[in-house]
């Protein structure tokens, strides 16, 4: 087989006039719509992680008035406790209301047990 030669001029002429450069396009991966959702999913939880507010060290006696306030009152706490994890994230904080307590423990929404020594903030919640 004869390879045909080129002239610079037509070689230019080509690349000018008919030939369409695709750019990066043609070096990029392509995602799957199943890896895209995924990458979302995890890029909202570090955004909700980052997003976590520290909230500020009550003393026992503001943790037990708070506490029997909302007992009393049948009213829904936010409790953030003081259980980090390895890279000092705090835990999410629980919301429910208070069904009752026994020695250290602190029972909200029936099944979740609280260890009232390691509260670090507790809040009522305003319902709206």
């Amino acid at each position: 087989m004869k390879i045909p030669k080129f002239s610079d001029q037509k070689a230019e002429n080509f690349f000018n006039h008919d030939y369409i450069d695709r750019g990066m396009i043609k070096w990029q991966g392509f995602y799957l719509s199943d890896h895209t959702s995924a990458l979302n999913a995890e890029h909202e939880t570090k955004d909700k992680i980052l997003q976590r507010k520290v909230l500020p060290q009550m003393t026992v006696k503001e943790i037990t008035d708070v506490i029997n306030k909302a007992i009393v009152k049948n009213k829904t706490v936010k409790i953030q406790t003081n259980n980090c994890d390895s890279n000092g994230i705090f835990e999410i904080p629980v919301i429910g209301e208070i069904n009752g307590y026994e020695e250290d423990d602190l029972y909200v929404n029936g099944s979740y047990r609280v260890k009232i020594s390691i509260i670090r903030h507790v809040s009522i919640v305003n319902k709206t």
